[in-house]
């Protein structure tokens, strides 16, 4: 009888990265501070305001066409306002992530915009359908869409090997790439999303949602955030934005569906808002220059 291979020690995988990028400590300062029901506004802007580059960022972004605010907004404390603690957060939050894999791209740059894409058109309409179901923190399901497949692009630039290996079952088999992972790696990139969510200090509902979104019953206390991702993850592949990876569209995860306790009449002016906010979230990007 032949002896089971133990399973791999992720967090000693990972660890061995030793270049695997860390948020900037004041997005992890922002995180803790939205995540405090104490905090004000004075507080968010006078963090925001000691770096400059966030700075920069904010106003540049505050006053894109995206937002088409009919005034100039020249300080922190008005952005604050005008947008809340959780768009800043998620502002600053993807603009941060986007840099910190920017000059790494030159190999993999099409295949990474194309999941980056893929990510964004998941972030929307996670906060769409998460709209439809009158949730309150809009932001955080656009967080989480963003992050769901943050692991596969740990592969990529990471473990270019594995990744290329990867890559090869699923043009061969026609795999899903979560199943061509667990046969190359043993493990996916949820775990390897869930790793890196926690080494950045995300909340507890981030890395659920991010861990659980191909099983959303697993997440327990957060299966309905995991739920949104899975279906956005599902209807984004549907309409072809970006890449998942593979050219194929994951099951619909039944628990999941009841879990939303959606109508099928929802998903069509889902997919439809979804197609439209999409183009718009993505020349903001564009134009921000991301």
């Amino acid at each position: 009888m032949q002896e089971e291979k133990p399973l791999p020690d992720l967090a000693r995988i990972i660890r061995r990265v030793d270049d695997l990028p860390t948020l900037p400590r004041t997005v992890l300062r922002i995180t803790e501070l939205v995540n405090n029901p104490r905090s004000s506004a004075k507080d968010l802007s006078s963090i925001i305001s000691e770096d400059q580059v966030l700075t920069a960022r904010l106003l540049k972004l505050v006053n894109s066409s995206f937002y088409g605010f009919p005034q100039k907004i020249s300080t922190v404390g008005g952005a604050v306002v005008l947008l809340g603690f959780d768009a800043i957060r998620s502002l600053l939050l993807t603009t941060s992530i986007f840099d910190l894999f920017s000059d790494r791209t030159r190999k993999y740059k099409f295949r990474l915009e194309k999941f980056w894409d893929h990510s964004l058109g998941c972030a929307v309409g996670a906060k769409i359908i998460g709209r439809r179901l009158r949730y309150e923190q809009l932001e955080e399901l656009f967080v989480a869409g963003l992050l769901h497949d943050i692991g596969k692009i740990v592969e990529m630039l990471f473990l270019p090997e594995d990744f290329a290996r990867i890559d090869a079952l699923v043009e061969k088999e026609k795999y899903l790439m979560i199943t061509a992972e667990e046969e190359i790696l043993g493990y996916n990139h949820t775990l390897l999303g869930e790793l890196l969510a926690e080494r950045w200090n995300l909340p507890l509902k981030l890395v659920n949602a991010i861990a659980c979104h191909h099983n959303p019953l697993a997440s327990e206390r957060y299966s309905q955030e995991a739920s949104i991702v899975h279906l956005a993850d599902i209807l984004c592949r549907s309409l072809d934005i970006g890449s998942g990876g593979d050219n194929r569209v994951p099951p619909l995860d039944m628990n999941a569906w009841d879990i939303l306790d959606l109508k099928t009449e929802d998903i069509e002016p889902v997919v439809n808002e979804i197609e439209g906010e999409f183009d718009d979230v993505r020349q903001f990007v564009s134009r921000s220059g991301l």
